[in-house]
């Protein structure tokens, strides 16, 4: 592997779409279609919006899967609850079949007009690692792997700088496997 580190393949943070934690899904979802209408076509597009506090702090991101949590609706159905407690039914598995009944009546119109005014701090992702910008390519991959994430957080005397995304981590892993083949005559 080579000798590069976090910091030769981040993004840096003034390139990354951003909202404030006070921000809606629907804030979040237009910042980054905006920031994908103006993506470099050589490099992939962003995946997810990062969240700031009131204080600038980066404390979170907003991914597809987040995106897809908020789809989620959080509200009860009505019906007759006494029927179900007359009949044994918990307050826990009420809530839970409720929330499923209710999705399945819901169309993907109804879902998305619910999610798009929910503020983006209740479905972020908190970022609670980081990696040091002189850390080496081995420890980003080690770090990814151990803590099961899409993108890790890169700072700089604990002051974040960037993120380096799975994405760009493959893509530098590739590119290492290409180099290595071609320089030891490796074919396919």
């Amino acid at each position: 592997m080579s000798a590069k580190k976090a910091g030769d393949i981040m993004v840096l943070l003034d390139e990354y779409p951003i909202v404030d934690s006070s921000a809606t899904v629907l804030d979040a979802v237009n910042r980054l279609s905006e920031s994908r209408r103006k993506s470099d076509p050589d490099r992939q597009p962003f995946q997810a919006v990062l969240v700031a506090d009131k204080n600038g702090n980066i404390v979170g991101k907003i991914g597809q899967m987040a995106l897809l949590r908020a789809l989620e609706p959080k509200s009860h159905v009505a019906c007759d609850q006494n029927t179900l407690n007359r009949a044994g039914v918990g307050d826990a598995a009420m809530e839970t079949t409720l929330r499923h009944f209710r999705s399945l009546q819901l169309g993907l119109l109804e879902m998305c007009i619910g999610a798009a005014t929910l503020p983006v701090r209740i479905i972020m992702h908190p970022f609670k690692e980081h990696i040091d910008v002189s850390a080496p390519i081995c420890e980003v991959i080690h770090k990814m792997r151990m803590w099961q994430t899409l993108s890790v957080l890169v700072t700089d005397k604990d002051r974040p700088i960037g993120l380096v995304r799975l994405v760009d981590l493959c893509d530098e892993v590739m590119e290492q496997m290409r180099q290595t083949a071609t320089n030891a005559n490796i074919e396919d």
